[in-house]
């Protein structure tokens, strides 16, 4: 329950985020802010012992929502935030004392499936 909780919350916040910026316009500081403020507030309504990871992990797929669509679009964003729930419920925490986990995670995943993308696109360019 608890992964599949982090899973959601890092798909809801690289997409709010990605969507705010690219669609409504909005700067990449706000969409982030203010996503992740509504988020917080919202869930700390629930009944769940692991409220404190579902605000991280929210708030650190907002850094993977921040992309440039010119690089990902919102699928390539999807998958990358997929990526970061993992990475921030398997590598995060043995990364204890390393300032900037969050950030970091979603460079990674974000790096990951952009090069994972482009390795694909030019195996498989048609000549």
């Amino acid at each position: 329950m608890m992964i599949f909780g982090i899973l959601l919350a890092s798909v809801l916040g690289g997409l709010a985020t990605f969507f705010l910026v690219h669609r409504a316009r909005v700067s990449t500081v706000r969409a982030s802010s203010g996503v992740s403020l509504i988020f917080s507030l919202l869930v700390s309504l629930l009944p769940v012992p692991f409220v404190g990871a579902l605000q991280a992990s929210f708030f650190g797929a907002t850094f993977v929502g921040m992309t440039d669509s010119s690089r990902m679009g919102w699928k390539r964003v999807l998958l990358a935030s997929l990526l970061f729930g993992l990475i921030f419920v398997f590598l995060v925490p043995l990364a204890k004392g390393i300032g900037g986990g969050l950030g970091a995670a979603a460079f990674v995943s974000s790096s990951a499936i952009y090069f994972v993308d482009r390795l694909v696109r030019k195996r498989f360019r048609k000549p």
